[in-house]
């Protein structure tokens, strides 16, 4: 069973922090000062550095990949729950209204 929850542990953990380094990249990008150093400095973090630390996850012998799998997914529903409560907000002018 400890197994089982370290997996949705890191599961949830690692999600919420691709989700951190999504928004970060995306507010480098698009945001109202675009920034390319950032924007490739973000994707940097998010892609070898949070792949490469999911390959060192999935080699801990304790670690569950179906527990793993279940905190992913219940941070991808809970996502999509407060999206669908809340709605999207905008914070400012769209970017594509320039």
């Amino acid at each position: 069973m400890s197994n089982v929850l370290l997996g949705i542990a890191a599961g949830a953990a690692w999600n919420l922090a691709s989700f951190w380094c999504l928004i970060r990249l995306l507010g480098a990008w698009l945001g109202p000062k675009p920034s390319t150093k950032h924007a490739v400095a973000w994707l940097l973090v998010k892609f070898p550095l949070l792949y490469a630390l999911i390959v060192l996850l999935f080699r801990i012998p304790s670690l569950s990949p179906a527990g793993f799998g279940a905190g992913f997914s219940l941070v991808l529903v809970i996502a999509v729950a407060v999206i669908f409560r809340n709605g999207v907000r905008s914070r400012g002018p769209s970017v594509y209204a320039r």
